[in-house]
């Protein structure tokens, strides 16, 4: 279920990409060929859908796509032709854009420091009318350092969720409990009508487009941070490792964004809470 929401787009375009340059991170890099030259081509940064709301805890009023244009402006070289990926990768690193990539690969891995913002900010025909007031924000997964491509942006804090309604977009699978288990224990406080789809999960799939039925709620599940619901499967003790999506590589870049437009095509249609 988990991975079928990264296929509806609950997946964050920022990574590591640039090669020898963990600590510095991009939106998805798109590439072209040149048609007169060898070498590749900087057809510009690829934001997802589930960016746009992503915002940071300690700098309100602040999202990620702020960072993103400004890195766009500041890089530039749009269309421009490099040798190779090493080429482009020192050339954003000696540019001024360099210093919006190393802000994001900071926040990135500060616990607590990034969250969905709501996409209906108060309540109205569209939202939940059960829930009229604002709740809490969702905090996403930071906690790692340095950062796991495919756990850390991806996923919900996994402390902070773990006994709660949004406890299934965390970056590893509980040991011992079934999935009808967790949405018995959690799902909707007892009311099993979202399943596993608790309200933090909805209002961010509604921010990435969807509609949400029953409307949009105005905030995710309250923290539960002394409860940890099971053992994980996995590791966090090598945070090095890639947990739950593939490492990122530079120049499969492009081909991994399409996927992710496939995948909603195909999954959108039959989404269960159309």
């Amino acid at each position: 279920m988990t991975r079928i929401m990264h296929g509806l787009g609950f997946m964050s375009s920022w990574s590591a990409y640039l090669p020898n340059n963990p600590n510095t991170l991009t939106p998805q890099i798109a590439l072209g060929n040149p048609t007169s030259s060898n070498g590749i081509q900087f057809e510009g940064f690829v934001e997802f859908a589930y960016d746009r709301l992503m915002a940071f805890t300690n700098h309100p009023g602040i999202l990620a796509n702020n960072l993103s244009a400004d890195m766009i402006s500041a890089f530039g070289q749009q269309g421009s032709n490099f040798s190779d990926e090493y080429a482009l990768g020192n050339a954003f690193l000696y540019s001024p854009a360099a210093k919006y990539g190393q802000q994001m690969f900071s926040n990135a891995t500060e616990k607590d420091a990034l969250q969905q913002s709501l996409p209906v900010p108060h309540a109205t025909n569209a939202t939940l009318q059960t829930n009229s007031t604002p709740g809490p924000l969702i905090t996403l997964e930071t906690s790692f350092d340095p950062f796991a491509s495919g756990s850390s942006l991806n996923h919900v804090d996994a402390d902070l969720y773990g006994s709660t309604q949004d406890f299934l977009m965390r970056y590893s699978t509980p040991m011992g409990k079934t999935l009808r288990d967790f949405v018995t224990e959690y799902g909707s406080s007892g009311d099993t009508t979202y399943g596993p789809f608790g309200p933090g999960l909805r209002y961010i799939l509604a921010g990435i487009g969807y509609r949400v039925r029953g409307g949009i709620p105005l905030g995710g599940s309250y923290h539960n941070p002394s409860s940890q619901a099971g053992s994980m499967t996995g590791s966090t003790s090598n945070p090095t490792t890639p947990k739950s999506l593939a490492a990122p590589r530079l120049t499969t870049c492009l081909t991994r964004g399409w996927w992710s437009i496939y995948w909603v095509i195909i999954l959108g249609s039959c989404f269960l809470l159309y």
